[in-house]
């Protein structure tokens, strides 16, 4: 009995392992196993595309009564003309791009500039010296990829020029003396001091 037993598990055993084996097989069968080459399928339909497209001007030439000879050169014509064409569209897109491009870059400039003179007071710098300083700034970074003027860098580059040039910020004024009074020496005494009354002596009355 044990040994009949110990025969009938080992034969489940081996049943169960057959079992998964062939589910396992089955589920590998069910997977792709290559990978899909949309580049390799991009080329066959252009092929294709390019074979209709011979075979339509073929067919249109050959209605038109052209020998072999000018159907050939008819269809290399057209073909020429397709691809100046496109390269003409091409150059007009890419024109109006270029073009599209600096139109931004010219505004992103004034957005730039325009802030850059509110900054002007605390960086005490004149007006007429901001331009200079603008220059002389480097200013590549002071945008966002949105457009947006960044105002810390862009006050940071301003400051940096700054340090480099000191000569650039409002120059403080020397103390000027101030005459009160005509100036009846007309500049020849130095020992004067600085404030000149230009008083006439007064003369004793004569009885």
């Amino acid at each position: 009995m044990e040994g009949n037993e110990t025969t009938n598990n080992n034969a489940n055993t081996n049943s169960n392992q057959n079992a998964q084996g062939t589910t396992g097989q089955n589920n590998n069968a069910n997977q792709p196993t290559n990978t899909i080459d949309y580049n390799k399928i991009q080329e066959m339909i252009d092929g294709r595309n390019a074979k209709t497209e011979d075979s339509i001007l073929k067919s249109y030439f050959e209605k038109q009564g052209l020998s072999k000879e000018e159907m050939e050169s008819a269809i290399n014509t057209f073909k020429t003309q397709k691809a100046n064409q496109a390269n003409a569209q091409n150059k007009e897109l890419s024109d109006v791009q270029a073009s599209l491009k600096q139109k931004e870059l010219e505004n992103q400039r004034l957005r730039i500039e325009k802030k850059a003179y509110d900054f002007a007071y605390d960086l005490n710098i004149d007006n007429k010296t901001m331009p200079y300083l603008l220059k002389m700034a480097d200013l590549n970074n002071c945008v966002d990829k949105e457009g947006n003027v960044l105002e810390d860098t862009l006050k940071t580059a301003l400051e940096n020029v700054i340090a480099d040039v000191p000569g650039l910020k409002k120059q403080v004024q020397g103390t000027v003396g101030i005459t009160v009074g005509a100036d009846t020496n007309n500049g020849t005494n130095s020992n004067n001091g600085v404030f000149d009354f230009g008083f006439t002596g007064v003369r004793p009355r004569k009885n």
